[in-house]
């Protein structure tokens, strides 16, 4: 199972997971594959796209609208909503922040 990062939202608990159903909603948005999005999330962002990438893997993967995504964005800051994405990635794709490349079958391919 793809691990997850849960924080604290105005006292609630919410789950941000990159599960296959959000990487997929996301590849269509941005028109580009998985490792393309994140790493020109890396060289700079926009807060719309912060908020498109929160409200994709909200609600434990199973997403939930953009005012979800907003509220979030709005408690944390941007700065440290998109921290927060850098940790999703993270654990969605562990290996390669320990320095290696994903596995066969692991690896987000272009649409």
């Amino acid at each position: 199972m793809i691990s997850g990062v849960t924080i604290e939202v105005a006292g609630e608990t919410e789950t941000l997971r990159m599960s296959t159903r959000a990487m997929m909603a996301l590849e269509d948005i941005f028109g580009m594959g998985m490792i393309e999005i994140m790493t020109g999330f890396e060289k700079g962002f926009r807060v719309s796209d912060i908020a498109k990438i929160i409200a994709e893997c909200a609600n434990d993967g199973a997403g939930a609208d953009i005012a979800r995504a907003q509220v979030i964005i709005d408690t944390l800051g941007a700065i440290s909503a998109s921290e927060v994405i850098g940790r999703v990635a993270e654990a969605a794709f562990p290996e390669v922040k320990k320095g290696g490349n994903p596995p066969k079958g692991r690896t987000p391919k272009a649409a």
